[in-house]
Parts: structure tokens; C-alpha cells; sequence
């Protein structure tokens, strides 16, 4: 039997909780199946800082606890070393995807999505959620079968307007 991160079944357990009204949810809260089917595997990515400095990474993407979460681990290659886990999953209330993310460099997060929108999914923190001093989103846009870029951005002035961090287009590499 295949083990299961601990931070996947807690997370998968937490987000799969009746609402705190007490009415249960009508339905499971699975990932959609499209999204667990393109982005399952190990992608390399290359890209570029917005300060022009080269980024390369692996990326993984592992189905856990019968498709309700994916698992999620980023590396980045040296010089650089951030890395990050996290996991997608649906929340049962709202139906939104959600990304919880922890990372090496002190910083972490819970994220939404409405899921694919025009071959995107665009994970953001909330207001509440400010990473430091701003709002930060995760841009995923599907590319092709098996390339996407993935671009990270912050605002400092509640979303109005957005500045570039780091984009990289990630290919696959291997199915699981």
C-alpha cells in the first residue's frame, strides 16, 4: 500500500469537513479529472527572473487519497534554492480549488482558484493572506499536452496591479 504525506491527508482531511452550519456538502470534494490527468508527473521548467537572471526547476505532481489532492514539490536547481510543497485540493463548500504552500524561504500560503479559465488556472491569496507586504498569485496556462508556463506575481495595492516575480515554462518529463 502506497504511503501518504502526512500534510496530504491532513489538508485532504480538513478540506473534505462538513461546513461549520453543520449541512453536508453534495458532493465529494474530488479534483476535477482534467486537471489531475494533464498535470500528474515530473516536469523540467527553465525561465528567467524578472531581473534577467536564469531559473531552472523540477516540478512533481502525485495524485493522493483517491484524486481529492495533488501533492506538489518544486525545486529549484543551484544557484537557487527555494523549494516548496503544496497541495490542490477542492473546497467542498465553495467548489473552489485551493493551494496551501510551504516553502524554505519563509513563506507559505493558502491560495484559490476557480480552476481552468481560457487553458489557466490562477491560484491567489486573499486579502487576509498578504505573503509579507502583498498579494501573490500563481498563473498555470496549459500551453500545449505537455508544456505550461507557470508565472509568479505579487501586488502591493490590493490586485489592482500585478509585477512579474519569475515565469518558466515547464515540460513533462514522465507520468507516474
Amino acid at each position: 500500500m502506497k504511503a501518504i504525506h502526512p500534510l496530504a491527508a491532513l489538508i485532504c482531511a480538513c478540506s473534505a469537513q462538513t461546513p461549520s452550519n453543520g449541512a453536508q456538502s453534495a458532493h465529494r470534494a474530488l479534483l476535477p479529472p482534467d486537471i489531475v490527468s494533464y498535470f500528474m508527473g515530473n516536469w523540467k521548467g527553465g525561465g528567467k527572473f524578472t531581473n534577467g537572471k536564469e531559473l531552472e526547476s523540477e516540478l512533481s505532481f502525485v495524485p493522493e487519497i483517491g484524486n481529492e489532492c495533488i501533492l506538489v514539490r518544486q525545486k529549484e536547481k543551484p544557484p537557487n534554492t527555494l523549494e516548496f510543497i503544496a497541495l490542490w485540493t477542492v473546497d467542498s463548500v465553495s467548489g473552489d480549488l485551493l493551494m496551501l504552500l510551504a516553502s524554505n524561504h519563509d513563506s507559505g500560503g493558502v491560495f484559490r482558484s476557480r480552476g481552468w479559465q481560457d487553458s489557466k488556472i490562477v491560484f491567489q491569496s486573499g486579502p487576509e493572506l498578504l505573503a509579507h507586504w502583498a498579494l501573490e498569485r500563481f498563473t498555470f496556462e496549459r500551453e500545449s499536452s505537455s508544456a505550461f508556463q507557470a508565472r509568479n506575481e505579487m501586488s502591493t495595492d490590493d490586485g489592482t496591479t500585478w509585477r512579474m516575480g519569475d515565469t518558466q515554462t515547464f515540460t513533462k518529463r514522465s507520468s507516474p
